[in-house]
């Protein structure tokens, strides 16, 4: 298969391709013992793996969570009661979780279920426990065991899903059991809080000193008297006021008394003891009231007569009572009576009388002077009482306060502490079993999900062994990545399989290629000389310049001149005539209009020492002498001679070889020709292979 057959004509120069789908699978197809290996290890694996590996099942238990304040867990020693929650309710259930999951459970349910049969000994357990590594089987069962275990919240919920795996169907519903019950019970026993006999005997404690303190206080307010101090020290603080007023009133008022005595002794001794007599005569008794009677008996008389007819019975016996009393005046005025009286003077009485009172009072207010004193004395002993049971009262006081607090603190929570124990104690009071294991059992095997792992991990096994492979693969397997690698457009490419032939397909590239030589102008002039460099030392250069130069000459009937200074082999000449042309020999051969350069380590322009602008000269002698110049060179060959044709020629053109260019040799020829001075071209791709089938290609 050649370029012109199954591949497109190489694009214009200066475009470089990109990559494709094609390039991959080129890449893939070339590696493919590195992909195919690193492909299968995984695969193969996976297929043993998935043989081997046991069906499990896997039994599901849910657990509700209930976070009231009945049942919480909330250690409440130090707070004033029974909270609803000390943390969010997502947080308890957590909790609950890792509980659940927690190494005691574990090593409970396995000591329950039996270790042995949970995990029966393998194959290499007499060894191991003969060498010593048996020692911590029991730790690695409850590694395996929480290896096996899931316990997760349900979204959303606080209801907990607890899983166990196993191959065994009845031991994977009797562990899961067994693990909820274990758990219920180490809960219980985790969530016990022993503080309410610790502060039951704090809260006796205090009644004691609060009962020592109480007594205290009344013996003390017994001895002092005391019912309210208080009011007790008020009242004695006004009775010792009081006193002290009244005993200033009592002196006071004594003065007054003792100078009042003196005076009216002063009077009293002024005044004389008598004063005139006199005598008065009167018939009027005391109590005598016939006169008022009549005349009240008349006006009486007066008001009936008005009301009543003469002769009423009313006025007769009214008159009867006024002729009566007319009767006893008439007889009282034949006694004749009289009443004689003498008078002191009246002011030596009045003075006696006063004196003897005031003596009397004097008499009474010294008395009362000494019961004042007396009850102040006994008011001021009082006051003292009080002042000295102050301080000790108000310190017991202060003690019983610290005391009651500290004794209500304490009570209220030994009755929480109670309450917490025994919520604690209630059976499953928090967590409620909804589901058993036996209720939901999934059944689970590996084998299809572990052929589908190998068969991925293979494919990205695969890839990356390509890509690396790739990566670090340096030569070049198709023209695109050359063109990518270099930055170079490939002019012609040609087949492994048809190169030493004359095939239709690299008839075709070479045909390609010199007519894209032909058409091609700089600053508007066509080519003349042309330089293929390679980075080889193989004759696939030679052998395509050869070619390239035959078609020139005896299709396209241009006289071409073939500079050979890759190979050492000459060209098979004709024997025939030799002759100089731009201080080149060279000589026929058997293709019409071809020409060879012939004794080149003889040859003016192939030496080092000559200057520059004569071997341009010479170059343009050959120009003039033929229509196309190939240079063909290597950099084994002829470096320094190669160097000097990159500037002589009018363009130069890289000879990648395929699989066997390395990219860092070709980047080195492509960089010297540049700081050479040389013109690029582009390059040729030799001895392309083609790894895809014929039907991939024509679809990628």
């Amino acid at each position: 298969m050649a370029e012109g057959s199954d591949t497109p004509a190489p694009p214009e120069t200066g475009k470089v391709s990109s990559f494709t789908l094609r390039d991959f699978l080129i890449a893939a197809f070339f590696h493919i013992r590195i992909v195919s290996i690193a492909a299968i290890l995984p695969l193969v694996i996976a297929i043993g793996a998935a043989f081997t590996s046991r069906t499990e099942y896997t039994a599901n238990s849910l657990l509700l969570v209930i976070v009231t304040r009945e049942v919480s867990n909330a250690q409440n020693v130090t707070n004033s009661g029974p909270p609803v929650m000390t943390i969010e309710g997502l947080k308890q259930v957590e909790s609950e979780v890792q509980i659940l999951e927690s190494a005691d459970v574990a090593r409970a349910t396995i000591e329950q279920i039996g270790i042995d049969r949970l995990y029966p000994p393998g194959r290499l357990s007499a060894i191991t426990d003969l060498l010593g590594f048996g020692e911590d089987r029991m730790d690695k069962a409850v590694t395996r065991f929480q290896g096996s275990l899931r316990a997760s919240v349900l979204s959303g919920s606080n209801v907990i899903q607890v899983s166990f795996t196993n191959p065994d169907r009845t031991i994977a519903v009797e562990t899961t059991d067994a693990l909820v019950r274990n758990y219920l019970a180490y809960r219980r026993k985790v969530l016990e809080n022993p503080t309410a006999k610790i502060l039951q005997l704090e809260v006796e404690r205090f009644r004691r000193d609060l009962a020592t303190v109480d007594k205290d206080i009344e013996d003390l307010k017994a001895k002092a008297g005391i019912i309210d101090f208080s009011q007790d020290a008020v009242l004695a603080a006004n009775q010792v006021d009081s006193i002290l007023q009244r005993r200033r009133q009592v002196s006071e008022r004594e003065v007054a008394v003792t100078a009042q005595i003196d005076e009216a002794d002063r009077q009293l001794k002024a005044l004389p003891d008598s004063v005139f007599d006199f005598a008065e005569t009167t018939n009027a008794l005391p109590g005598d009231e016939d006169a008022n009677t009549l005349t009240k008996l008349l006006l009486s008389r007066d008001r009936l007569a008005a009301q009543y007819a003469p002769g009423s019975q009313l006025l007769r016996e009214i008159d009867k009572q006024i002729a009566t009393v007319r009767q006893r005046i008439n007889a009282r005025q034949d006694r004749r009576y009289s009443t004689d009286r003498a008078v002191r003077n009246p002011q030596v009485n009045y003075i006696q009388n006063m004196i003897l009172s005031l003596r009397v009072e004097q008499d009474s207010l010294a008395r009362q002077k000494g019961e004042l004193v007396d009850q102040q004395r006994m008011a001021e002993e009082r006051l003292t009482v009080l002042r000295n049971a102050e301080t000790p009262l108000i310190e017991l006081n202060r003690r019983r306060d610290a005391l009651s607090e500290g004794f209500r603190e304490y009570q209220r929570r030994a009755v929480a502490a109670n309450i917490e124990e025994t919520a604690a104690l209630s059976r499953q009071s928090a967590v409620r079993v909804v589901q058993e294991a036996g209720a939901a059992v999934v059944k689970r095997s590996l084998v299809l999900p572990l052929l589908a792992a190998g068969i991925f991990a293979g494919l990205l096994f695969g890839g990356a062994a390509g890509a690396m492979a790739s990566a670090l693969r340096t030569s070049f397997i198709t023209p695109g990545e050359a063109e990518r690698g270099l930055g170079l457009q490939a002019i012609a490419t040609v087949d492994a399989e048809t190169e030493e032939s004359d095939g239709f397909g690299t008839e075709t590239a070479i045909s390609s290629c010199a007519t894209l030589l032909l058409d091609t102008r700089i600053d508007d002039e066509p080519l003349r000389a042309i330089h293929f460099l390679s980075p080889d030392t193989d004759d696939s250069l030679t052998t395509f310049t050869r070619m390239l130069a035959e078609e020139l000459a005896r299709q396209r009937q241009r006289r071409t001149l073939l500079i050979d200074l890759a190979n050492p082999t000459p060209y098979p000449l004709a024997a025939g005539f030799t002759e100089t042309r731009g201080g080149i020999s060279v000589t026929g051969t058997p293709v019409p209009n071809l020409w060879a350069a012939a004794d080149l380590e003889a040859s003016p322009l192939l030496d080092i020492r000559q200057p520059i602008a004569e071997s341009e000269m010479m170059m343009a002698d050959l120009k003039t002498a033929f229509d196309f110049v190939i240079v063909c060179s290597n950099l084994k060959g002829a470096s320094l001679v190669t160097q000097r044709f990159c500037q002589l020629v009018d363009g130069n053109i890289l000879a990648v070889q395929a699989e066997a260019t390395r990219q860092p040799a070709a980047l080195h020829l492509r960089d010297s020709v540049v700081e050479s001075g040389g013109v690029l071209l582009g390059l040729v791709f030799l001895g392309r292979r083609y790894y895809l089938p014929h039907w991939l290609y024509r679809r990628a």
